[in-house]
């Protein structure tokens, strides 16, 4: 009878450092036919096993997190029949060629369980077709040359970045320079960021970088630059900040995650940018499109988190400032506060003139007047008479009732 090849070996990868709590490590997994890159949470507690599924495991690659061993025969049968039979979806990770597990103490498999869970509810499902379609999601876009000029003509379109973090300015730099449509650049930031304006100047000459005191975070800059008027010659801006959050007990990978999330739906999705202004010439009713997975609240983001702590009351009493008592108010808002707008959908917002009232930054991780704000640029373009829409960072999804945030 003819001898039929034993199944490919399974790899086990064992912690090889003392990391500190909430640490991520990217694994590149070599298959048979292609890479994978993936992330997992690191713990000293924390090992995992790659089963092929499709053709053969050839190495993993861990950059020095894990001692990477094939596994026996016998341990290697075992790993298939509990992928098999003991696995619920969220506990491993499958992809075309292999599957993942983790392995230990069930409080340390539950960083495993949970991080999925975090992955899948930022809309950056590690085994999506999503990543697997665009893995700058997770590594960033690749360097490469800025645009020569700017092009020649009026230009309708304004993109407005606030950027604290230095260190995320390459994510904004590489879109940018990839975007097809013709705009304007605005940088705002703190003083100290010289490092930052060169960057801005020397990848785009026509970008402006405004300087101003570290206060309201990326909010105070916009409604500053909104009550000068300096956003009126346009016909559609869009809000971007360097995201890079890391509190309220969430891992600190998710502010890389939320910021090219963010990014890929508003800008970097494919040819989204000229969807999103063909949306918005199309239907001169949508005052504001934002992404899609970051519409607060959702089926996976409950009205009671949405509305933060300590946001409540100043919520309210700004929107009925705006027009928008109490009993009509509904949270309905693009959570990471990035979004194209129509300037003029955000003068109720404008008219109430804030930027004087936001205090000196003090790492508040909720209750500061930016965190209230940033729940009502949405209820601006509602109370100014138009409606939100939806992006998803292939298209543009229909446009809400203005019923729904009034």
């Amino acid at each position: 009878m003819p001898s039929h090849p034993p199944p490919p070996r399974a790899w086990r990868l064992a912690p090889s450092r003392a990391h500190a709590q909430d640490v991520v490590s990217k694994l590149v997994v070599h298959g048979a036919a292609s890479d994978q890159t993936v992330l997992v949470p690191y713990s000293p507690g924390l090992e995992y096993v790659v089963v092929a599924t499709e053709g053969e495991v050839r190495s993993v690659g861990t950059e020095g997190d894990f001692r990477v061993e094939p596994m026996g025969a016998l341990a290697t049968v075992w790993a298939r029949a509990r992928l098999a039979l003991f696995f619920k979806k969220k506990k491993y990770l499958r992809f075309k060629e292999f599957s993942l597990y983790s392995r230990g103490p069930k409080p340390e498999r539950k960083r495993f369980t949970t991080f999925n869970q975090h992955m899948f509810n930022t809309g950056v499902a590690l085994d999506g077709d999503l990543v697997t379609s665009h893995p700058e999601l997770l590594q960033g876009w690749p360097e490469i040359e800025p645009p020569a000029v700017r092009p020649l003509g009026p230009v309708k379109t304004a993109i407005v970045a606030h950027v604290y973090y230095e260190e995320t300015w390459p994510d904004f730099a590489e879109v940018l320079k990839r975007l097809a449509v013709p705009f304007d650049l605005i940088v705002t930031t703190v003083p100290g960021r010289e490092r930052l304006a060169e960057a801005v100047k020397r990848e785009f000459p026509w970008g402006e970088v405004v300087v101003s005191e570290n206060r309201g975070r990326d909010v105070r800059p916009f409604l500053a630059l909104l009550e000068q008027g300096r956003l009126d010659r346009y016909a559609y801006v869009c809000k971007l900040h360097g995201k890079k959050s890391s509190d309220g007990g969430r891992m600190a990978y998710l502010g890389s995650l939320w910021r090219r999330r963010l990014l890929f739906d508003l800008l970097a999705g494919p040819d989204i940018a000229a969807k999103i202004i063909a949306a918005l010439e199309r239907d001169p009713g949508i005052g504001m499109i934002g992404p899609h997975a970051f519409r607060l609240p959702s089926a996976i983001y409950s009205e009671k988190l949405a509305w933060g702590s300590g946001n409540r009351e100043t919520i309210l009493a700004l929107a009925r400032r705006m027009g928008v008592p109490a009993e009509r108010f509904r949270l309905d808002f693009f959570g990471g506060t990035m979004f194209w707008v129509r300037p003029e959908a955000l003068r109720p917002l404008r008219d109430l003139k804030l930027p004087g009232d936001f205090l000196e930054e003090k790492g508040l991780l909720d209750g500061g007047l930016e965190h209230a704000v940033e729940r009502l640029f949405a209820t601006s373009t509602v109370a100014a008479g138009y409606r939100l829409a939806d992006s998803d960072g292939i298209c543009v999804l229909d446009a809400s009732p203005a019923e729904s945030s009034g």
